[in-house]
């Protein structure tokens, strides 16, 4: 005869102490509790095995190669090519004075480029908005233009924000995508 334990020797002295109801009922809500501890590690094996199929069955990402660079940028250019566009400006801008148009801006929408655009002009210290263009068409370049704000003269930094725009059925235009490009804006006078 093995040695019983006194957890052991406890619960046998209970089972004994209770009524043949009481001992089913114990033994009852024992197997529902190993029935529940059943059903759980049951579900968990089926998540590990659904786990495993899905990483087993993935297709791998591709490596890059010497053999399929070209493929791959040019697969990665062709994703992104809807919100790409290009401007054609430069940078620095001179006026004669706060009210005056530049004789040497540039920005326009370029030729290359499959929708219309808008530009903000903001001054790069105090977000204070100094040109807005309307739309500018594929291919538009903007007329010698003068700055909305008089500004006294120096040299100021600032931001060209480019809006990629998108012709909604109204005919009216949301902003697509956009850029942003440091300009310094020089008044002489």
């Amino acid at each position: 005869m093995t040695e019983m334990s006194e957890k052991e020797q406890e619960d046998e002295r209970k089972m004994t102490e209770m009524s043949e109801k009481e001992q089913e009922q114990v033994q009852g809500d024992r197997k529902k509790k190993r029935k529940k501890i059943l059903i759980l590690i049951g579900i968990l094996l089926l998540v590990v095995v659904a786990a495993a199929i899905f990483f087993m069955t993935r297709k791998p990402k591709e490596a890059i190669t010497e053999e399929n660079y070209k493929k791959i940028m040019e697969d990665m250019g062709n994703e992104v090519q809807e919100g790409y566009f290009e401007t054609y400006m430069n940078t620095v801008w001179t006026f004669p004075d706060g009210t005056s148009e530049s004789a040497d801006a540039v920005l326009g929408n370029s030729p290359n480029n499959k929708k219309p655009i808008r530009c903000e002009v903001m001054l790069a210290d105090s977000n204070e908005v100094v040109l807005s263009t309307g739309v500018l068409p594929v291919g538009a370049e903007m007329p010698p233009f003068k700055l909305e704000v008089d500004l006294d003269a120096g040299k100021y930094e600032a931001v060209c924000m480019v809006y990629l725009l998108n012709e909604e059925d109204d005919g009216t235009y949301t902003d697509y995508s956009n850029a942003g490009f440091n300009v310094t804006i020089i008044v002489e006078n």
